[in-house]
């Protein structure tokens, strides 16, 4: 079958069955039915030298029944649109390019290759058919450089002899000659290879070809600088952390971390360049180091420290003394915990910040101080609260605190609680007293009165006492109640003169203080709003009932007296005037007498004394008949004025009505000369009574 039966055939197919194609590749496109090219390797190669290059290809003898035959071969780099440029007529390799082919192969040579000859090179043949153009892809690459010589390193039998050889991949024109260099400086040998006889040395080997010195290879030498470190540098329990080891070393060391033991001796953890501690652990505190080893020696790093650092731990308070401390004393309260870094201290009384900075606290102890304390230890890596510390003061009794319960008025018949209350340790005991009375009333917190009423207001007064001392407090109890029945009275009592004035006074116990009205039966409007109501000018209209109504918050009572107004008669009138007219005749009798004795001459010089008394008597003898007369001397006042008359009796005068035991006696005699010296008897004398009011009254 033809090349255009095979195009025809596929076109058929391809419209047969839609969506399906079928491309046939040329022969020049790819290898089969016994087209090929097949290369040398890549190559690479020195600026300056020459490089040849080989490849084979194959072809069918016979081809769409034409026999194959060769036309002409070519290697390119170039291709523009299906036409490939052959090397030999590429300017760039002008004179450098030369072909040598069979009828099988076909190898290239290129001299004094340049940098710019780096590319990739391919072989093209083509025959007598049409179609039979062939190129092999992909081709040989060429790299032009400077020397890429590497020193390898082989530790023989003997450990202490170690053989270097120079090598490199790029094709090298022949024949070669080295230069091996220590420390920069060439030693005695062209050869590929040198021998050293110690491990561990500290010299720099290279090597480069003749000619060539300045691009010699990489230096080759044993570990130095070696050097474990650490990431993060802060190590945190918990977090992850990183140890590699690095040194500068050719060929590449091997590594080895170690950590040290309690020993002091190395303890293998990896062989590797690094070592991680995914999360690491205080346990993981310690010193470590690492070794870096290749086949011209080994070094050690330094140690280094791990320090893990950690939050607070296992926060706990101490007390000095311990147990229960008495007030005034001094005590010290200590934090401890496990921290790294170390932690700084809170101190909490009662959740109330009392000191920072601190890990002591030290006081001296008073009731306030009595409580539960707390620290708490933080860093920042984390912080912890200790458990809770109660430190115990006792101490005596603070000064009680009284309490009435229901607060507000105390109602007389309600049920009253006093409560004592004091702050103390060890708890206090309670003992109730009233007023001045020592003898308690009871022992206990509270005093009840289950239904208190107006005797039990006072003063009271409670104790509270334990082992280290006692102190007390007062209450005053004052019991609310209403008005008790109240007592009224009228002054002056029983009848009223017409005219005259009345007071009507009333009086009753309450708490707080009664107000007072007076009202009289009859009437809406009050008469008064005192304790006392006075009637002046006393009329008939003013007779009747009056009442006093006596009341506070709490309650009321009331309370009625009779007013009973009487007609004034001639009798009291008589009584009124006879006092006066006594009280005139006195005066003027004892003007009289006062007269008469300035007038009795004073006896002789000589004379018998005896004359005086029989003068006396004389007196005496001739007085008259005697009458005695009862003044009472009233106040002045509103009130109706009571006078009364009684005629004397001899020698006495009888008071009956109370109130008259402030009466005064006066006599009042009426004499005559005469001769008979001895008195007589009359029973027709007259008696004054006089009565005097008591101030106030």
């Amino acid at each position: 079958m033809s090349y255009k039966e095979m195009k025809a055939a596929a076109m058929s197919f391809s419209a047969a069955i839609r969506g399906v194609i079928v491309l046939l590749m040329a022969a020049d496109v790819c290898g089969q039915n016994g087209w090929g090219v097949s290369y040398s390797p890549s190559i690479c190669a020195l600026k300056g030298s020459t490089v040849e290059m080989s490849c084979n290809y194959t072809y069918p003898v016979i081809y769409e029944n034409v026999r194959i035959v060769i036309e002409k071969t070519l290697w390119f780099t170039k291709e523009s649109n299906g036409n490939y440029e052959d090397l030999k007529d590429d300017r760039d390799y002008s004179g450098r390019v030369e072909y040598q082919c069979t009828e099988k192969s076909c190898s290239l040579k290129i001299s004094n290759v340049r940098q710019a000859d780096s590319k990739e090179y391919k072989f093209r043949f083509t025959t007598n058919h049409p179609d039979g153009k062939y190129t092999g892809s992909p081709g040989v690459s060429l790299s032009v450089t400077d020397p890429q010589l590497q020193v390898k390193v082989n530790r023989l039998d003997d450990p202490t002899r170690i053989q270097l050889t120079c090598h490199t991949d790029c094709q090298l024109p022949r024949p070669v000659s080295y230069v091996w260099l220590e420390d920069e400086t060439p030693i005695t040998t062209e050869n590929k290879n040198v021998f050293l006889s110690s491990f561990n040395t500290t010299h720099r080997y290279q090597c480069a070809i003749k000619g060539r010195e300045d691009v010699p290879s990489p230096a080759v030498y044993a570990p130095r600088t070696t050097v474990l470190s650490v990431t993060p540098s802060e190590t945190v329990e918990g977090s992850s952390v990183t140890l590699t080891c690095s040194s500068d070393a050719n060929p590449a060391a091997k590594y080895d971390i170690y950590r040290v033991n309690e020993g002091q001796h190395g303890q293998l953890l990896r062989t590797e360049i690094q070592s991680v501690f995914s999360s690491i652990q205080v346990s993981d505190t310690g010193r470590y180091y690492c070794t870096a080893g290749n086949d011209l020696g080994s070094q050690t790093s330094p140690s280094i420290d791990i320090n893990v650092k950690y939050g607070p731990k296992s926060c706990s308070v101490s007390v000095n003394p311990s147990g229960s401390v008495e007030e005034g004393n001094p005590v010290s309260l200590t934090c401890s915990s496990d921290a790294n870094p170390a932690a700084s201290y809170t101190w909490y009384k009662e959740n109330k910040i009392i000191l920072t900075g601190s890990k002591v606290y030290h006081v001296a102890v008073g009731s306030e101080d009595r409580g539960n304390y707390v620290c708490k230890a933080q860093n920042q890596h984390g912080e912890r609260n200790s458990s809770s510390l109660f430190l115990d003061v006792l101490y005596a009794p603070k000064v009680p605190s009284v309490s009435i319960s229901p607060s507000g008025d105390i109602m007389e018949g309600n049920s009253v609680t006093l409560t004592c209350s004091s702050d103390a340790n060890p708890a206090a005991n309670y003992t109730w007293y009233r007023g001045k009375d020592k003898k308690p009333m009871k022992s206990n917190k509270n005093l009840i009165f289950n239904s208190i009423n107006s005797n039990d207001s006072g003063q009271y007064y409670c104790t509270a006492t334990n082992t280290k001392g006692q102190n007390n407090s007062r209450v005053n109890v004052d019991v609310k109640y209403a008005p008790r029945s109240p007592s009224v009275s009228l002054s002056p009592s029983g009848d009223i003169m017409k005219g005259s004035s009345v007071t009507l006074t009333c009086s009753s116990d309450a708490n707080p203080a009664a107000n007072y009205s007076w009202y009289k039966e009859g009437e809406k409007a009050p008469k008064a709003s005192e304790k006392s109501f006075t009637i002046t000018n006393i009329q008939n209209e003013h007779n009747g009932n009056y009442y006093c109504k006596v009341q506070n918050k709490i309650g009321w009572h009331n309370a009625t007296v009779t007013v009973n107004v009487v007609a004034v008669s001639l009798m009291y009138i008589l009584i009124g005037t006879i006092p006066s007219i006594l009280l005139i005749m006195i005066f003027l009798l004892v003007l009289i007498s006062r007269k008469w004795r300035t007038s009795t001459p004073p006896p002789k010089p000589g004379g018998n004394p005896n004359n005086i008394e029989q003068s006396q008597g004389s007196l005496s003898k001739s007085q008259e008949d005697l009458q005695y007369a009862s003044i009472q001397f009233m106040r002045k006042q509103r009130d109706p004025v009571y006078e009364n008359f009684t005629p004397g009796k001899t020698g006495t005068a009888d008071l009956e009505e109370e109130g008259e035991q402030n009466v005064e006696y006066a006599t009042v005699k009426f004499s005559q000369r005469t001769e008979n010296p001895e008195p007589e008897d009359d029973s027709n004398a007259l008696y004054s009574v006089i009565n005097k009011p008591k101030r106030g009254n």
